[in-house]
């Protein structure tokens, strides 16, 4: 069964629904999300990166999204300090930089590293919100399609086990319409209700 869209559904929209459905999306622990980074400035070349959301910083309005499979090598103090080390800069070390640059560096001769370097892509940690987008699974689906209901389309669910049911969509059916006449009660705790018929 498929649980979630794929990189491949993603590309089937436009840039308009693309931007839409990043701000419909309130990202959260444990996303599946696809990050589009340039790997080459030069060529402009972009990669989509599957990650799952670790954790999730806001600076400023902007939602920073942490790489889990980075973040397991972190503790909350390293991401603190790595934070504080890019939004401020100490004037004394500024000024210490640049009065040695000149000295240390010859702007005239070439050395074999700049010649020999070479700029490999790595694979950031973290992304900004702007530049992702959701791998929606099916609950996250469902509770969009909830939340704009009012919009044209035709949506309803129906999940009954005989003493519980739940629905939802655009148009108002009513339960006892389907032989039940008990109230409506959260999707999740239906599911789980037939889940347990089952097991």
């Amino acid at each position: 069964m498929k649980m979630y869209i794929t990189k491949e559904d993603l590309a089937q929209l436009t840039d308009s629904q693309k931007k839409n459905l990043n701000d419909m999306w309130y990202p959260q622990k444990y996303d599946l999300a696809v990050a589009n980074i340039c790997t080459n400035a030069e060529t402009e070349e972009y990669q989509q990166i599957e990650f799952v959301v670790g954790d999730i910083r806001v600076y400023h309005t902007r939602f920073i999204l942490y790489d889990l499979m980075f973040l397991s090598n972190m503790n909350n103090d390293d991401i603190s300090e790595q934070e504080e080390a890019s939004t401020e800069l100490e004037p004394e070390e500024d000024s210490d930089f640049d009065e040695n640059y000149d000295n240390e560096y010859d702007l005239d001769e070439e050395s074999d590293e700049d010649e020999n370097f070479d700029c490999l892509f790595i694979r950031p940690t973290t992304f900004t919100k702007e530049e992702c987008l959701p791998l929606l699974s099916i609950g996250q689906m469902i509770e969009i399609l909830n939340k704009n209901k009012s919009k044209l389309y035709d949506f309803y669910l129906l999940a009954d086990n005989g003493q519980f049911a739940t629905e939802m969509g655009s148009k108002d059916y009513n339960l006892s319409g389907y032989g039940s006449d008990f109230e409506s009660k959260e999707l999740c705790d239906v599911l789980w209700e037939c889940v347990k018929l089952v097991l």
